[in-house]
């Protein structure tokens, strides 16, 4: 039987082992990403295994600020990324704006959280950024940011 000073100190330690395996990926299980997204053929290629495929399902929409160019609209959506190590997913939300008229074409910039994941990817967390545009003829998207694996 155990006595109260043992009952406690077992609650402490099994809490304690609660907590540490609900905590997120420590800094060394986390990699700085760098990769480019062609969204014109659906493909990524960068850094941390990404490299494949990418699509994205809009599943929301709202009005841009009155202040932002013609053309422009704010989306979110799930972005899928799918590579020969496992799938990728997150939420994306953003601002596309078609800039009507201007020359250099549309732009857009847009952030990833909430990610989830199978293979390589399962249990990843992190903050990924996108910023995109037209570049010959093609809509390129930077990839930046960070993605840690428990």
């Amino acid at each position: 039987m155990l006595n109260r000073f043992h009952r406690s100190a077992l609650t402490l330690a099994l809490s304690a082992g609660a907590l540490l395996s609900a905590l997120p990926a420590s800094a060394e299980n986390c990699k700085t990403i760098r990769a480019e997204i062609d969204l014109t053929n659906g493909t990524i290629s960068g850094n941390f295994g990404l490299k494949g495929t990418v699509v994205f399902t809009a599943d929301s929409s709202g009005t841009p600020p009155a202040t932002a160019p013609a053309g422009s609209s704010v989306f979110s959506g799930i972005l899928e990324i799918t590579t020969q190590r496992g799938v990728l997913r997150m939420r994306e939300t953003g601002m596309f704006s078609s800039r009507t008229g201007n020359p250099a074409g549309p732009v857009m910039s847009s952030w990833g959280d909430g990610m989830s994941g199978t293979g390589f990817y399962q249990g990843a967390s992190g903050d990924v950024f996108f910023n995109g545009r037209r570049v010959d003829g093609l809509f390129l998207v930077e990839v930046t940011g960070e993605i840690c694996r428990p």
